[in-house]
């Protein structure tokens, strides 16, 4: 059942992204005082569809960026190339996947100025840094991204990485095992 929903709330928001198609449109306003009328020059838009086509070729560029990666280099690279890449979706997204995206952005600039610092080990941060905002961070789902995946998902046919993530219970005996080092 849940799927379900998940999967119509999908189909939902990529219809509303579809029907803000068309060619790319210009848009006056025109503000009234009491006896003089001001338009504001037209300015040209990208219409969804392009912002659409550009959000597919920016995801396939950070799967390929990502898979460049090596293995042993750690969740930092690719957590900065995400970084990235959500903040270039940001202004081509439209509608309630904005919000979801925004959060993405937010989960991702918290994550490096947590970890970044300490060069993304989660041990250092542990033992030096704010072992806290680093468990909430990456022991629980990073808001707005399943949604936001699953949308790119669902209109590009790729998946873009996950963020970077540890069971509740592996950062907790990771963690007994560093600050119990520490006391002897």
């Amino acid at each position: 059942m849940a799927v379900a929903l998940v999967i119509a709330g999908i189909a939902f928001a990529w219809s509303r992204i579809e029907s803000h198609t068309g060619d790319t449109e210009t848009t006056s306003t025109t503000t009234t005082t009491t006896t003089t009328s001001t338009t504001v020059p037209p300015s040209t838009t990208l219409n969804q569809n392009d912002a659409n086509l550009l959000i597919c070729e920016r995801a396939r560029s950070f799967i390929d960026e990502a898979a460049e990666v090596p293995a042993d280099a750690g969740p930092g690279p690719v957590a900065e190339l995400a970084f990235s890449f959500w903040q270039d979706v940001l202004p081509l997204s439209d509608g309630g996947a904005r919000a979801e995206i925004i959060a993405v952005v937010n989960y991702y600039e918290d994550y490096i100025e947590t970890a970044g610092p300490f060069g993304y080990e989660t041990a250092k941060i542990i033992v030096d840094g704010d072992k806290e905002k680093l468990q909430q961070l990456i022991t629980r789902p990073a808001p707005g991204f399943e949604g936001s995946q699953a949308l790119i998902g669902f209109g590009c046919g790729v998946v873009v990485p996950d963020p970077p993530h540890m069971g509740a219970k592996a950062f907790e005996d990771l963690e007994d095992r560093l600050l119990d080092d520490d006391d002897e």
